[in-house]
């Protein structure tokens, strides 16, 4: 019986892990999956996007244990504070070494590479990103939050990343770092109202915080559907016929269609923004017509 409950407890420390949170970092790389010619290294593209999952484990690690220390997400049960069973240097230490690993590791891809005017956009944005919610300034508890996280996953991401393996600024660069920083805030929003009281509480200056869960759940909505309108939009871009265009469109519409009236969540933002990008994907690997 003790044996059962044991390692019950151990599966439920696990589920900490959440993979479905690190699609935002995962959702960039496919992307540009789709984007890039068939030329081009996929090895390359694959640890950049490990070094930035990386990156984001790493100050999502931090940002449990600043909220832990601030009073905020007190109930949060699936917390790295929890799972290292409220040893905070242990805590801090996971966070700091995921969080450098990354970085170490996107650094020796920008030389690698020969690209190291990337630094001029990626290091003041990484310096951003790590202090969101993973320094004593916590940038999430003031009214600077969402712009840090648009900024960070649009241009941050999927910006230096693709510049990174194109050495070009293209119209779907920038068109693809503009809906990436959409979805990124329209993930950071739907996930603040459920927990707008301890925010409150604790002096988190949150979107919902500030103008209500209402607003919060509606500008979520408008920012999620512009990012699938965009990405829809660039793919189309990117495909080399008529026909292609037609099915990149139809799958974004009816995508569209589908999310008007649903209830944003997190969830559901991340899985139809990877049924989306999943779609592309397909058309190019089985139909090439991307």
């Amino acid at each position: 019986m003790e044996q059962a409950l044991e390692l019950n407890l151990s599966s439920k420390r696990w589920q900490v892990l959440q993979p479905a949170i690190y699609l935002i970092s995962i959702l960039p790389g496919l992307a540009w999956a789709v984007l890039l010619p068939s030329t081009s290294s996929r090895f390359v593209l694959f640890l950049t996007t490990l070094s930035v999952i990386l990156i984001q484990h790493g100050i999502n690690v931090l940002n449990d244990l600043i909220d832990w220390k601030k009073g905020a997400d007190t109930e949060k049960e699936l917390s790295w504070v929890h799972f290292h069973q409220l040893n905070l240097k242990t805590v801090s230490t996971h966070g700091l070494v995921s969080f450098f690993l990354g970085t170490f590791l996107g650094t020796l891809l920008v030389f690698i590479n020969h690209r190291p005017e990337v630094f001029i956009v990626a290091l003041p944005l990484l310096l951003l990103g790590y202090g969101y919610n993973a320094s004593q300034w916590t940038l999430s508890y003031t009214n600077l939050g969402e712009w840090v996280t648009g900024l960070c996953y649009g241009p941050g991401v999927f910006g230096c990343m693709g510049y990174l393996l194109t050495g070009e600024m293209t119209k779907s660069l920038y068109l693809g770092s503009l809906a990436f920083a959409f979805l990124a805030v329209a993930v950071l929003l739907s996930h603040q109202p459920p927990q707008i009281l301890n925010d409150f509480l604790a002096g988190k200056l949150s979107f919902a915080v500030r103008y209500g869960v209402k607003r919060t759940f509606f500008i979520a909505k408008v920012l999620f559907l512009n990012s699938l309108f965009l990405l829809t939009f660039i793919f189309c871009l990117n495909s080399n016929s008529a026909a292609a265009s037609l099915l990149v469109s139809a799958g974004g519409i009816l995508l569209l269609i589908q999310q008007i009236k649903k209830q944003v969540s997190p969830q559901v933002i991340l899985i139809s923004s990877l049924a989306l990008t999943l779609w592309m994907l397909s058309l190019k690997v089985f139909g090439g017509l991307l």
